[in-house]
């Protein structure tokens, strides 16, 4: 039997969660202590695979999806994978 993983992009993610930027940047400003800025969260979304694993573990949660749902490469809003068991 196949097994059929679904990955979703960040800013799709966030579209999804009903979300803009900079309340995304303000949510993981307040998660983390520190100044998270707009810019940074639309440099995530175009350049998923340099976004650290702490921020991918809060924007999961923030998103509402487990993380290994987030797709942290380049490509297509959605992507899959097929394993043969």
């Amino acid at each position: 039997m196949s097994k059929i993983e679904f990955r979703i992009s960040l800013k799709a993610a966030r579209i999804n969660a009903g979300l803009r930027q900079d309340q995304v940047a303000n949510k993981l400003s307040d998660y983390f202590g520190t100044k998270v800025s707009r810019q940074r969260v639309s440099n995530f979304e175009s350049n998923p695979e340099n976004v650290p694993r702490a921020y991918g573990d809060a924007l999961a949660r923030l998103y509402g999806i487990p993380v290994d749902y987030l797709k942290f490469v380049h490509g297509s809003t959605l992507s899959y994978t097929v394993d043969s068991a």
